[in-house]
């Protein structure tokens, strides 16, 4: 252990010093306070354990210095970015960058992070850089499709042609191929090509990520048979919380991201992104879905509050305090009746979109590992969203003026009423700055941070229709 390394260096020191040999007593010394600097870097790690980011970081920035080892700059960089300092995890990245001996994944990293800060020439340089030193890895090609738009005769397709003839064709990398390659086919405008490429990239997906849509189907149908007939006036009257969280929820790709960048341009509300703690907080607190039945979950007042007073420390140590804070998250909707019950001052806000525009929207996407596995096949996507309106029917039936069903149409369309409407519901006062979600600085981790950094448009109603004859859709 460093702690019983240090203790030792200095009764070393002691004893050579109080022989006469000072040089080597002190080199005991610097011996030792190597040592104590490593027990103080397991004291970060253990209060990064302990829910306690905030405190680990401080104690990093007190152990940093100019000739920081690159592991060290990249667990600062870790906790920067865990509480949303996303300039800071830059900056520490750069630095860690700048020591050479560079693995591509740091690129890519740092590609992310730029592009939520809406730096997308900076991204498209670290991506250009990592194709440089990765140039079969498909992923890299796909993530620079989404912040260049293809022009003609740029040679997109040919490079992507170059590329795919060197990967197997089975090859996950191959299948990132197929999502770049729409993707410049959709900006030249060929959209049956577009679609071609999106059903093998989707099929690809399928392939090395299974999934089985009943799963989810089980789930909803455990929600509502687990929570159907629970009085949830009477579970909220006897919750004492103050925490009071705005929690967005919806299918992905439905207006999530540009729903919080309005509500958190408001100077009372802190953005908390898809924070992912409270799905954590509800499992360890009144169950996970997966195990939901009658008389499995703990609602009583006891669960709740430990539901509330978990949950609220854990945004607080992570975000700091604000008058509101946004929760970004699908798994909401699983829960949300106790959800609300157990801090009554807490609002959902649920997006409703096109069900045309989502389905095509998540047949382009590939998310993160392990994330929205029903959108690589279209039977799942409807499937998925039929269960999606099921639940948001039945909690809308049995919740109160706190859960808020709010169209994306009509935010794009008619904005101000819009808005004026949803910020009176959720207690919080008008500001034209809810308007001009464009220049909310805050960083946006979504794949829609390139489309939301733009002036609130209606350019996203229609994207679904050039697809519409191959989805099996009607255009009116």
């Amino acid at each position: 252990m460093a702690i019983d390394s240090f203790e030792a260096h200095v009764t070393n020191a002691r004893a050579l010093a109080s022989n006469g040999d000072l040089v080597a007593a002190l080199t005991s010394i610097d011996q030792a306070l190597v040592a104590a600097r490593q027990a103080q870097l397991f004291r970060s790690r253990l209060l990064q354990g302990l829910d306690r980011p905030l405190e680990a970081l401080e104690e990093v920035i007190r152990l940093d210095k100019p000739d920081a080892s690159p592991k060290f700059l990249e667990f600062r960089a870790d906790l920067e970015e865990y509480l949303y300092r996303i300039e800071d995890a830059v900056a520490t990245l750069t630095r860690r960058i700048s020591r050479g001996d560079v693995p591509v994944a740091l690129l890519v990293r740092r590609a992310l992070l730029t592009r939520a800060l809406g730096n997308f020439d900076d991204a498209v340089r670290d991506l250009d850089r990592a194709i440089r030193m990765k140039p079969l890895e498909g992923e890299l090609y796909r993530l620079r499709s989404d912040l260049v738009k293809a022009q003609p005769g740029d040679g997109s397709l040919d490079t992507l042609a170059s590329v795919a003839a060197r990967v197997p064709s089975g090859h996950l990398s191959a299948v990132h191929l197929q999502f770049a390659r729409a993707k410049v086919l959709e900006d030249l405008g060929d959209f049956p090509a577009a679609f071609r490429a999106l059903e093998r990239g989707n099929q690809g997906m399928r392939t090395h990520f299974p999934y089985q849509i009943s799963t989810r189907l089980r789930q909803v149908a455990a929600v509502r048979r687990s929570f159907d007939g629970m009085d949830m006036a009477k579970m909220t009257a006897r919750a004492s919380s103050d925490f009071a969280p705005i929690f967005i929820t919806v299918m992905a790709r439905s207006g999530t991201t540009l729903v919080e960048q309005i509500l958190t341009a408001h100077p009372d509300v802190q953005g908390g992104g898809e924070a992912a703690l409270l799905s954590r907080t509800v499992r360890e607190t009144i169950g996970p879905p997966e195990e939901l039945r009658p008389g499995a979950v703990d609602v009583t007042p006891q669960g709740l509050a430990d539901l509330a007073d978990r949950y609220s420390k854990r945004m607080l140590a992570r975000f700091g305090p604000a008058p509101r804070h946004t929760d970004k998250s699908l798994q909401t909707l699983l829960y949300a009746g106790p959800v609300l019950a157990a801090m009554p001052k807490s609002h959902i806000v649920l997006m409703r979109r096109d069900p045309r525009a989502v389905a095509i929207s998540l047949y382009k996407q590939v998310f993160r590992r392990g994330k929205q596995l029903f959108s690589y096949n279209l039977d799942d996507i409807r499937q998925y969203q039929d269960s999606y309106d099921a639940l948001v029917d039945f909690w809308q039936s049995r919740l109160n003026a706190r859960f808020h069903v709010v169209a994306y149409e009509d935010i794009v369309q008619a904005p101000e009423p819009t808005i004026r409407s949803l910020l009176k519901r959720l207690d919080l006062s008008w500001t034209e700055a809810c308007l001009r979600p464009e220049d909310n600085a805050q960083p946006i981790q979504t794949l829609s941070s390139v489309a939301v950094r733009q002036p609130i448009n209606r350019d996203g109603l229609d994207r679904w229709r050039p697809y519409a004859p191959m989805m099996g859709y009607t255009v009116v």
